[in-house]
């Protein structure tokens, strides 16, 4: 089964550039360091010293409870993440950026082309211990602006390879829908 639905929104006129997939090592790595992390703090409540008087059994059994928790609902969001991922597509066309996602079911959001007034690029630091030339790219028009200290927000091609090229693309096709709107 073909998880790229986007021909389905084209309209009659439209030509699909290319799509672009997400990272998913980026995901994977992410997800696991974010899982350790928690867990880790979890797990440092073993740590804390029973006071006098305390049933150290029952605080332990606790703690591990609590720890088994944190852990359960990390690996569902794992999941969840692993299953939205299936499903998310980028599609660059002549007339929009659509991005096509959701866990179970399909969702489109998508921006046109001549609406786009700033393209920022965003390389983390994951980004750059990977190798892999991943980054993001955040859209902003005049009813989704961005501000540089808030990027994440708004319309976003994530973890997407070849940053940089991608960009240029994008620029391009920007410009030139600009000069053509003229």
């Amino acid at each position: 089964m073909d998880r790229n639905q986007t021909a389905k929104i084209l309209m009659k006129d439209e030509k699909v550039l290319y799509t672009i997939k997400p990272c998913k090592t980026k995901l994977v790595v992410s997800s696991l360091l974010t899982m350790v992390f928690v867990i880790g703090l979890s797990f440092l409540t073993f740590l804390i010293p029973a006071e006098e008087g305390d049933d150290l059994a029952a605080k332990n059994m606790w703690t591990g409870i609590g720890v088994g928790v944190v852990a359960a609902v990390m690996i569902l969001v794992f999941i969840c993440q692993l299953l939205a991922y299936r499903n998310r597509f980028y599609t660059v066309t002549d007339k929009r950026f659509i991005i096509q996602s959701g866990l179970l079911g399909i969702d489109f959001a998508s921006v046109p082309v001549e609406a786009v007034q700033f393209l920022s690029v965003n390389v983390s630091v994951l980004d750059k211990i990977l190798r892999r030339g991943t980054g993001s790219i955040t859209f902003g028009t005049v009813s989704t602006p961005i501000a540089a200290q808030n990027q994440a927000t708004g319309f976003r091609y994530g973890d997407i390879p070849n940053v940089y090229e991608n960009y240029k693309v994008f620029k391009e096709l920007i410009d030139n829908a600009q000069q053509s709107k003229e």
